[in-house]
Formats: structure tokens, C-alpha cells, sequence
């Protein structure tokens, strides 16, 4: 089967340094197949024949520790989820058919949740987002839908023209002035959400995309 692991903050400034020639190598020492990266910010590209998600994420995290000395959440996802997510972004304009409620790894926990946020005219979708504004932020685990409600109130007092969709385990964003002014980076969502998250642009997941299939 073939998965994607994005690797949580390494390789940033000077901090959690892993060259991607010793990357590749660890993951051919844990015993995984035909492994690729892209870019520096820690996304794996590679096939096993491990089913148990959780055990191969921790399997990474912990063959990262040994080898480099630093903890380093890993947020797994397999080939056919992946592909789900690209291809159901609700504020990507070649999307002519959002599927997330009927994605059958979906138990649907949020779908109020994104009708409370398209009560407010900010936060509707147009379907027809700049490519280069969009981001998608991955949870390790499914979002507690119980913290969302204070998440949204919280997310308003901000006044700002981002926008963000939320599902089982991604939110979807779209940052008007580039992610690095945007007040909905990865800290806000971890912290609100009392959850592990990475954020990648749209265009590296579509890159991805491209070298996975």
C-alpha cells in the first residue's frame, strides 16, 4: 500500500535538520519501499506492506528519535484518503463535485459544523479560490467536533478575509495575504483543537499528488 508521511517541523530555520539522502535512507532501513520526498519540509512518499497505520507512524517517529535525536510527530496518510482530500477541496475551482460527506471513511462529525460557518458571509466558499491562497492543515486525529464551536467564535474576533472549511481530519483554508500573515496557522488550530496538525500549501499537494500516481 502506499502512504504519505508528513513529517511536523523539521528542517525549519535551523531547527530539526534531516537531509532528505538520510531520510530516504531511514525509511529503506525500517524496511519501506520505493520512497520518495519532496521538498524539504518532511513529506514521504513510500509503499508498505503494514496495514496498522498508527503502528507505522510510530515506527517513523520513533526510528527519527534514534537516528536524530529529536521528536517529530508523523501524520500518515494512505494513498486512497489522500487522494480524497486533493480532490474535494472545497475552494479549489477544478472541484466541480465535493464528495467529503459521502467519503466512506467519513462518519460526517462536522457537517453542522461547516453550516454554522456558512451562516457567516466571510466564510462561504466560492469555489474559485487563486490556487497560490490555498492550504490545507492535517490533523493526526480526528477533530473533537465538541472544541469546534468555540474555534468558529474564536476565529471571528479576528475580522479577517481568510477562510476555512473544517472536516473529519483537515481543515481547508484559503489565506488572502499569503499563510505567513494569516491568524489561522497551524499553532492557532493545534491549540484550539487540542490536536496535532502540519499545514502544507494546495500546489505541494497537488505535486504529491502528481508523484504518488
Amino acid at each position: 500500500m502506499k502512504y504519505i508521511a508528513f513529517l511536523r517541523g523539521i528542517n525549519v530555520g535551523k531547527n530539526n535538520i534531516i537531509p532528505m539522502d538520510d531520510l530516504r535512507n531511514l525509511f529503506s532501513a525500517m524496511g519501506f519501499k520505493n520512497i520518495k520526498t519532496y521538498l524539504r519540509s518532511g513529506n514521504v512518499i513510500f509503499e508498505s506492506d503494514e496495514n496498522d497505520m498508527v503502528d507505522i507512524s510510530s515506527k517513523i517517529s520513533e526510528n527519527i528519535y534514534n537516528s536524530f535525536g529529536f521528536l517529530i510527530d508523523s501524520i500518515l496518510m494512505n494513498e486512497k484518503d489522500f487522494i480524497f482530500l486533493i480532490n474535494n477541496n472545497p475552494f479549489f475551482n477544478n472541484n466541480s463535485n465535493n464528495n467529503h460527506n459521502n467519503n466512506p471513511n467519513n462518519n460526517n462529525p462536522n457537517n453542522n459544523l461547516n453550516n454554522n460557518l456558512n451562516n457567516n458571509s466571510n466564510y462561504n466558499p466560492s469555489n474559485n479560490e487563486a490556487i497560490n491562497e490555498l492550504y490545507v492543515t492535517i490533523f493526526k486525529h480526528k477533530i473533537n467536533r465538541n472544541l469546534v464551536e468555540n474555534l468558529i467564535k474564536d476565529s471571528k474576533k479576528f475580522n479577517s478575509d481568510d477562510k476555512f472549511l473544517i472536516f473529519e481530519k483537515e481543515i481547508y483554508l484559503v489565506c488572502k495575504n499569503g499563510y505567513h500573515k494569516t491568524k489561522f496557522n497551524n499553532n492557532y488550530f493545534e491549540s484550539k483543537l487540542d490536536n496535532t496538525a502540519t499545514t502544507r500549501s494546495f500546489k505541494t499537494l497537488l505535486k504529491i499528488k502528481n508523484i504518488l500516481i
